[in-house]
């Protein structure tokens, strides 16, 4: 045996005694370390489970705010739906209500139209008159429409036929417009008729009643020095003195119930 291999035997030897002497030593060290690495194991679990658990609840958070989120978005589109739905009910409802005042007054103007077409009348009459003279009054009368015409045989001062036809519950007749001037004189014969229109005392042309009309006529532009009174004839409407004797036109209006 040589040098080195008792050498190595002397090592060998010595550490094998040194175990054998010191054995609480090592299991301490193994022990020490198995600790160690279950605190560490536990430690890592442990925050493991604080980062799952703050995922969750992120998670959580996040649904939460998403559900919230859907039912404020469908609230408002629930919200907006129901105003459109109140806004065409209402606008269908106005409309209903138009078309029915539109069809209500289609009839009516039908009534009247009806009413206006429908004309009859006789050629002569003796009207019931007061006159104070006791004298009969002879006219020439039809209706048509709402009104009826009257036109006196006899001839007289633009006065003389206002009481005339006051004396008769009638009225000197006021042409309302162009259509009522044009059917007139398709209607009347080649006389002179006094209307209810003259230059009053207030210097302006005025109609008996005091309201308006919608006949355009030149002669509402005339300024007269004199009192002057208005007449109709088959062609025209013109002024003259009101002391000049014409036939009267009278008129009587029908209710319409």
């Amino acid at each position: 045996m040589n040098n080195q291999e008792v050498t190595y035997s002397n090592s060998r030897v010595f550490e094998t005694s040194s175990e054998s002497q010191n054995p609480a030593s090592t299991e301490e060290t193994q022990g020490r370390r198995e600790v160690g690495e279950k605190v560490a194991l536990g430690i890592l679990c442990l925050l493991l489970m604080m980062a799952i658990s703050v995922w969750l609840i992120y998670i959580f958070q996040y649904s939460q705010e998403n559900h919230e989120l859907k039912k404020t978005l469908n609230n408002c589109h629930q919200k907006e739906f129901n105003i459109k739905q109140n806004d065409s009910y209402l606008k269908d409802e106005m409309l209903r209500n138009k078309s029915i005042e539109l069809e209500a007054l289609k009839k009516y103007l039908d009534s009247l139209n009806r009413k206006q077409n429908r004309c009859h009348g006789e050629t002569k009459v003796v009207l019931d008159c007061k006159q104070p003279s006791g004298k009969h009054v002879e006219a020439e009368w039809f209706c048509c429409g709402i009104k009826c015409y009257y036109f006196i045989m006899d001839k007289e001062s633009w006065n003389g036929c206002k009481q005339t036809c006051q004396d008769c519950s009638l009225s000197l007749l006021k042409i309302e417009d162009d259509d009522e001037l044009k059917f007139l004189q398709l209607q009347i014969n080649p006389k002179s008729y006094w209307i209810g229109l003259s230059y009053d005392t207030r210097r302006k042309w005025q109609w008996i009643d005091d309201g308006p009309s919608k006949l355009d006529l030149n002669i509402m532009n005339f300024n007269p020095n004199s009192r002057r009174c208005a007449f109709l004839s088959k062609t025209r409407i013109d002024d003259a003195g009101c002391d000049q004797l014409y036939h009267c036109v009278c008129e009587k209006r029908i209710s319409i119930p």
